[in-house]
């Protein structure tokens, strides 16, 4: 009753049939791309499996995360405005929403990690779902690419856990049918390579979000390049920075508390 479906595959970075460029600003707080590929997939799993969706209650559920978004949540919300306006337009019904609520905050980049490390971190971590809320409804699992599966094999364990053999979808905009792991810390990268990069993003992106790899990125930068980095960031932008590294606990971590220090300082400064 598992079934996985994609929008794109790739074996490597030479022809994808996206843009790794745009998948990069997508994972550093795109709207537009967010959007795009949001659209993009609802109009596929759409088109493949209609009947299903127009037959059934559904629930969509992002990427687990803990209290700032990742990107994978941002695409969801347009995927779920998509999705939405296909089943109704097609007197269907809208579909629900819900999240896997997770309790440990990683510094590690899954996309330098192989699996089996990639599986012992999240095996440290908690995940929480709505059981009674789910019963009898097809769920539907979103996120934004798959590189080793660890994720997949995770909620599929949770479900049987539950005791919910629920038919459920998990979809990707990408999924990845190679044997390099690291593939995933290239197409991350791809489009921001460096605090330049960034800076131009933050410029030219008219609409943005400071979700989580923008703030791991800018944490773990030198102080000076920090500073650079908090120049061309909004208030708005900042506050979130900041609020968004109290929620998630990231003030509490050694690796973190100089950079930390730095973005409270601007903060405070913007109450004066």
């Amino acid at each position: 009753m598992h079934t996985r479906f994609a929008a794109h595959s790739f074996t490597s970075l030479v022809d994808p049939t996206f843009s790794p460029v745009e998948y990069s600003h997508l994972k550093f707080g795109s709207d537009a791309v967010a959007r795009k590929y949001g659209h993009e997939l609802a109009a596929a799993f759409f088109k493949r499996h209609s009947t299903v969706l127009l037959s059934s209650k559904c629930v969509v559920i992002p990427s687990p995360y803990n209290y700032v978004r990742n990107a994978a949540t941002v695409l969801t919300g347009h995927f779920v405005q998509a999705l939405n306006h296909l089943l109704v337009s097609a007197n269907g019904q809208h579909v629900e929403y819900s999240t896997i609520h997770r309790k440990v905050s990683y510094i590690s980049d899954y996309g330098f990690l192989p699996k089996e490390k990639r599986k012992s971190l999240i095996d440290q971590d908690s995940f929480y779902l709505h059981k009674d809320f789910y019963k009898d409804k097809v769920l539907i699992f979103v996120d934004d690419v798959i590189i080793t599966g660890t994720h997949e094999e995770k909620v599929k364990e949770i479900l049987v856990r539950e005791g919910l053999p629920n038919r459920a979808f998990f979809l990707y905009y990408a999924q990845y049918l190679g044997n390099n792991p690291e593939i995933e810390a290239e197409i991350n990268f791809a489009g921001i390579k460096s605090v330049v990069d960034y800076c131009h993003f933050l410029t030219k992106t008219k609409q943005h979000h400071i979700i989580v790899r923008p703030i791991k990125f800018m944490l773990a930068l030198p102080s000076r390049k920090l500073r650079q980095v908090l120049q061309h960031l909004s208030p708005g932008d900042l506050r979130e920075l900041y609020y968004g590294c109290l929620g998630e606990g990231y003030y509490k971590l050694p690796q973190y508390h100089a950079a930390f220090k730095i973005v409270a300082r601007k903060v405070k400064m913007l109450e004066q």
